[in-house]
Order: C-alpha cells, then sequence, then structure tokens
C-alpha cells in the first residue's frame, strides 16, 4: 500500500483532505498579509482580511495567472498584482478593473477553502462536501498554549509511525534532552496497540509503573503528555505539557509538524516560564534549522554532538533517524520484529481506509470525544 502519497487524487491525499489540517501559525500572519502556502502537493494563497479573518484561496489570477499573494488585501478581499483583478474570500471574481464593466464574473473564481483559526493555528479544509466539526482537538479549560512550527525533509507517514513507535526512545533520544524524563532510555517497554474511535491507542509500560498512553487521532496527529520545561539551571517549570502533533504533508518528501501544548504554570514561576520561552526564541531564530542540522549529520559534515545545545535538540534526534531511512522510505527493504506491533496495526488501519477509498467506499466515521491519554509517569 502507498501510504506516502498525499498529492490530490491520491488514497492517501483523498484522505487527509477529510479533515482539518493546520496551514499556518496565527503569529506570521499579519492584518493585510497574504502568504504563499504549499499543503498536500498543492499550493494556495493565504491572507488575512482587514477585520483579522483569514482566508484560503487559489495560489493563481484567473486573468494571467500570476501569483496572488504578491497583491494587495483590500477589506476582506485580496487584489491581483499584475492587473488588479479582485477575489472574495471565497475565491469569486468581483472585479476587473480594464474590462467593461469591470464588475463582478459569476463564471469566474480562483477556488477557496473553509478557514478557521484556534489556539494560534490556522486551519484550512481542503475535502469535499462540508468540513467536520470545529475545532477538531479541545484541550482542557486554562493554561498557556505554546505552538511551534518545524518542517521535517522526509514523507510525513515516516514521522507518523515513529509516533507509534516508543522503542526509539531508549537509542534515539538517549544523548539527553527532555525525554531522559521518560526513563525509556534506562528500560525497554511492554508494548500494545488498539483500535479506538479516534484512531489508534499506543500503550506502553514498564515494570512496576502505570500504563502510558498516546492517542493517535486519525489521520495525521497524535496527543501526548511530554515532560515539563526546564530553566537553564534545570528546573522543572510547570507540570507535564499536553501535547497535539500534527503532521501536514508540503509534498510527499517533505512535511510541517504543527505542535500545539498546553501547561499549566503556577503564578510563582511565571517569570520562570517567560523568560526561557524568550530565551529559546532568540536561540531558534539565530540556530540552523532542523532540516539543515538533520542534512548536515546525514552527509557526515557534523555530528549530533555539535547541535547538543540547540532548543530542538530532540526534534533534531528524530529528523536524522527518519531522513535516514530516505526521503521516502522503501517498506519492501524492512525487517519487522515484535517491537514493531504498533506500526503494524498503524499501517493495517490506514491500509483498510485507503482501500476504501480506492473502492468508493466510505471509511469510518472517525471521532475523538476529547478524552486526555495516560501520562504514565
Amino acid at each position: 500500500m502507498d501510504f506516502a502519497s498525499a498529492g490530490p487524487g491520491t488514497p492517501g491525499g483523498e484522505f487527509l483532505r477529510r479533515f482539518w489540517q493546520p496551514v499556518y501559525a496565527s503569529r506570521d500572519l499579519a492584518i493585510g498579509a497574504a502568504k504563499p502556502i504549499h499543503i498536500m502537493g498543492e499550493r494556495f494563497t493565504l491572507y488575512r482580511g482587514e477585520s483579522g479573518a483569514p482566508y484560503i484561496v487559489g495560489y493563481r489570477c484567473a486573468h494571467r495567472c500570476t501569483q496572488m499573494s504578491t497583491g494587495w488585501v483590500r477589506g476582506e478581499e485580496i487584489q491581483c498584482f499584475y492587473h488588479g483583478w479582485k477575489y472574495s474570500g471565497t475565491g469569486a471574481c468581483t472585479e476587473r478593473p480594464a474590462e467593461n464593466p469591470p464588475g463582478p464574473h459569476k463564471d469566474i473564481s480562483i477556488g477557496g477553502h473553509p478557514t478557521r483559526e484556534y489556539h494560534g493555528l490556522i486551519y484550512g479544509y481542503f475535502g469535499p462536501d462540508d468540513p467536520p466539526a470545529f475545532p477538531p482537538y479541545p484541550f482542557s479549560d486554562g493554561g498557556i498554549i505554546e505552538n511551534l512550527v518545524t518542517e521535517f525533509p522526509c514523507n510525513w507517514f515516516q514521522t507518523y509511525e515513529n509516533f507509534a513507535d516508543e522503542i526509539h526512545l531508549a537509542f534515539v533520544h538517549s544523548g539527553g534532552g527532555s525525554h531522559d524524563d521518560l526513563k525509556r532510555t534506562v528500560e525497554l517497554p511492554k508494548l500494545s496497540a488498539q483500535e479506538t474511535d479516534y484512531g489508534m491507542s499506543r500503550i506502553t509500560s514498564i515494570s512496576g509503573g502505570p500504563e502510558r498512553a498516546a492517542h493517535l487521532i486519525f489521520p495525521n496527529t497524535m496527543r501526548i503528555f511530554l515532560p515539563p520545561q526546564r530553566s537553564p539551571n534545570g528546573k522543572e517549570i510547570g507540570g507535564w505539557r499536553d501535547s497535539y502533533l500534527t503532521l501536514v504533508p508540503t509534498d510527499d518528501e517533505n512535511h510541517i509538524l504543527f505542535s500545539t501544548r498546553q501547561i499549566h504554570v503556577p503564578s510563582d514561576q511565571l517569570d520562570d516560564y517567560w523568560a526561557t520561552r524568550e530565551r529559546v526564541r532568540q536561540f531558534v531564530k539565530s540556530a540552523p534549522s532542523v532540516r539543515e542540522v538533520a542534512e548536515a549529520v546525514l552527509a557526515g559534515k557534523k555530528t549530533l554532538a555539535d547541535y547538543k545545545d540547540h532548543p530542538r535538540f530532540v526534534f533534531i534526534e528524530d529528523a536524522i533517524a527518519q531522513l535516514g531511512q530516505g526521503a521516502i522510505a522503501d517498506r519492501s527493504q524492512e525487517r519487522l520484529g515484535a517491537s514493531d506491533v504498533c506500526i503494524a496495526i498503524l499501517r493495517r488501519l490506514f491500509t483498510r481506509e485507503l482501500t476504501a477509498i480506492m473502492e468508493n467506499k466510505p471509511i469510518k466515521a472517525w471521532s475523538y470525544d476529547g478524552r486526555p491519554p495516560q501520562r504514565g509517569f
């Protein structure tokens, strides 16, 4: 089964398009700004109207096909840079200045997609019919919401399989960082997985401890508790972070990891929290990207030890392992073992759903009730 393809008309692409997908960080789209975006093998224009509402429309003008993101936002509409054709947030043509008459044309549209905003991310729906309920992934009340947006230079499904694979923690993440708190570098866990209403539950445990569960919410999200953030002196700040990790392909060889985390920070730790967050933000601005580091290590130009202080060290470790499989993994060459049970179940479920799409049959009505996973620590 082809798990890698995400473009229009592919089974995997059609599966992903039936769900809301995050496309951009809210903080990076100012009022009146327009940006080109590349999602699931297609290009679109994202802009924010003067009311503050975001819109997703087609990538090119219907007139002479230039890129719409170079134009101007006028109210809630966007105007082409080349000849001034204007489009609404649904993609309908509303003005053609040099034509007679210059007004709207009912048969001209660049297309538009339902767009929403939630907890610091902009979401789009690119599928058929009406979109599913929104927001797709709720949090409990209160706390601070953090968003990280990270580009990964490999196929998205490799990272999704990595979400199902807790054994890798004992090796990929043995070099330090927050994942040391999971104790998986000390003892390999027992593994199991089961199909659920929302996708798959990955269940692990170590001797004498409670079960830890991660929710793989189909088609491309995981909800899990991550260890607390630490200040430069090693002090824990707040509690474990309730985290949604969503993987959105840009094309078949690249994807974006949108990480949304809720953290409850006591009032006496808020100064430490904001200072640490700002320190990390400044470091990330000047540090090489996860992509650059992974490619340099795999090319033999650098070693992982050269980046021990990088604030995205855990992501770098994962990117090295996953890009090391190739931009698109050749699964025909693998030799799976008993420790790959969660990956095997994940592939089995995806095979069933993609087969249904290929045969024009209904897929399962996946739904998530928002109940949090078990932390297990």
